[in-house]
């Protein structure tokens, strides 16, 4: 990966390829999580999403792209750790396979520096217009996530784990802290973003690096101090559980969650050891959860794990009925002893490997993926080449997963359920 810095805290990535007839651009702008701007950072991703000083709504947005042979332009807000993304994307059909389109490659990014770097407002805030129709959506989709009980229960579980408030947050904000902001408070954050963030540009396409350095000598790229970026989260083992239970009476099922401290640093090499532990746990089909709590004893409609290098947990979610909270805790605890103990074959560990590293290698068949994959190297400045990826993972023991297991600790546990 060849980063070329543009200014001090702007760096650009090109990766050209023959392998795709599209081309993707993504800026990513990048800042410590804080939970008074997460909120605000989310709303200015729905304003810069639809509309600008020459795009004035959604419907001259939407013409735009289709102009650009149907171009998809959107924008999101995610966590990494303890840092907080504003990114915008853009993927339209790669110039060099269309005739008479010379002009193409301009009009994209120009239209993506407009978006980004000219938003629709009236001197020191957002058109208050647009701002109040886009703060209502933010609302609704904040709103809405009480309708998905799974995600629900795992953002409960969240705020039950992290001893650190800003862990704690939606990384696309708080229903409450959205609807008291003002259109001059999220210009303010907007303002922020684009003068001090860490901005990262990447082009994957068939494309060449000069063509890109010859379009960005239009943007507005301002040297920017460089941040003191944490792209990942540790916390000590607590001694007891923290718990918490609650009832809702439009669901049917129970759904339980687990949260799990791995005693693991960020930098450990064992962090494959751990892949491989949480696709065994229950992070694939072959798992020992899928297999045994959900197929074997019929305890789950449903059961997975999640391992998170960037913040040391392993969380558990689980559907099921109400009666079989406690049986399906204590399975749970018996997967997770056998798993200590060494009750796995060597062959079950050997398929799990060879699905992690097929799974991983037809990533490199997916530009978003690939492009993912650049923004995480760029932000924890480590990159492991792909072979060295698959030689990692293929090394892993059975008695280096039996001894990383005995690191998990139970930290957390919510769990709900049906009223009456």
């Amino acid at each position: 990966m060849k980063k070329i810095q543009l200014k001090s805290g702007v760096n650009l990535v090109v990766l050209p390829t023959t392998q795709f007839k599209t081309l993707h651009i993504a800026v990513d702008f990048a800042a410590p999580l804080q939970t008074d701007s997460v909120s605000s950072r989310s709303l200015l991703s729905y304003l810069t999403a639809v509309s600008s000083k020459i795009y004035r709504n959604q419907q001259a947005v939407a013409q735009k792209t289709i102009d650009l042979y149907g171009a998809q332009y959107e924008t999101d807000v995610m966590r990494f750790g303890q840092t907080h993304h504003v990114r915008y994307s853009m993927q339209l059909p790669a110039p060099v396979y269309l005739e008479n389109t010379s002009y193409l490659l301009h009009d994209a990014f120009s239209f993506l520096r407009e978006m980004i770097f000219n938003p629709l407002a009236d001197g020191a805030q957002f058109d208050q217009e647009t701002f109040e129709k886009e703060r209502q959506s933010l609302v609704n989709e904040l709103s809405s996530l009480m309708d998905d009980k799974r995600r629900y229960a795992v953002t409960k579980l969240r705020q039950l784990t992290y001893t650190t408030p800003e862990m704690r947050v939606l990384s696309s904000g708080v229903v409450a802290d959205v609807a008291k902001l003002t259109a001059s408070d999220v210009y303010d954050a907007y303002q922020d973003m684009i003068n001090h963030d860490t901005m990262n540009i990447i082009v994957f396409g068939d494309i060449d690096e000069m063509q890109v350095l010859s379009e960005l000598e239009y943007w507005p790229l301002k040297q920017r101090e460089p941040r003191q970026l944490k792209p990942f989260y540790r916390q000590p083992v607590h001694t007891s559980v923290d718990e918490l239970s609650e009832k809702q009476p439009d669901i049917n099922q129970a759904i339980l969650t687990l949260g799990y401290h791995l005693n693991l640093s960020p930098d450990d090499p064992r962090r494959f050891v751990a892949l491989v532990f949480n696709t065994l746990f229950g992070g694939s089909p072959l798992s020992k959860l899928f297999t045994n709590v959900r197929e074997k004893e019929s305890l789950a409609y449903s059961i997975y794990s999640r391992w998170q290098n960037d913040t040391g947990f392993i969380t558990v979610a689980a559907g099921l009925d109400k009666a079989k909270i406690a049986q399906t805790e204590s399975m749970i605890a018996e997967q997770i002893a056998d798993i200590q103990n060494g009750n796995f074959s060597e062959e079950t560990l050997a398929a799990i490997k060879t699905s992690l590293i097929n799974d991983y290698l037809s990533q490199q068949d997916s530009p978003a993926s690939e492009i993912e994959l650049v923004f995480s190297r760029l932000l924890t400045q480590r990159e492991t080449p792909v072979a060295q990826w698959v030689a990692e993972v293929s090394a892993v023991t059975p008695v280096q997963v039996a001894e990383l297991a005995q690191q998990l600790t139970l930290q957390s546990r919510f769990i709900l359920l049906p009223k009456g």
